[in-house]
């Protein structure tokens, strides 16, 4: 069975992405399973801080193995197995038949220093 999960106001990044999604160079994030975004514009998030804010373009879902180089390539990776790799590193067990979220933003307003993400009040819901 996938991994279906929802997407918040917050779109989480490793340290070593953050500069390539700061720069635009990474305009895509692949996402293991079905991740459904609740809003389009979402807080750039990486080590407990608030870096940026960004519109989500585009969502999509199909298997791991239909990826075009083109995805790749706007992840920011170099190849299929380096994206494979990382997915794995992060998710586990990923094979090539699973579903992932491919999800295109678009960086629309950078800070000039990080906010602690404890300054940011999100209302839980119940």
């Amino acid at each position: 069975m996938a991994r279906e999960a929802d997407l918040g106001p917050l779109l989480r990044f490793r340290q070593k992405y953050l500069e390539s999604v700061l720069s635009g160079k990474k305009r895509v994030t692949v996402r293991y399973g079905i991740v459904r975004p609740r809003l389009s514009l979402v807080y750039i998030v990486c080590c407990d801080a608030i870096h940026a804010e960004a519109l989500i373009t585009k969502v999509y879902y199909t298997r791991l193995g239909r990826l075009g180089a083109d995805v790749i390539a706007a992840e920011g990776l170099s190849s299929r197995e380096e994206l494979l790799s990382e997915l794995r590193e992060i998710y586990g067990n990923v094979r090539e038949s699973d579903l992932v979220t491919v999800i295109h933003f678009t960086i629309v307003r950078k800070y000039g220093r990080p906010v602690p993400l404890s300054r940011l009040y999100i209302k839980r819901r119940a």
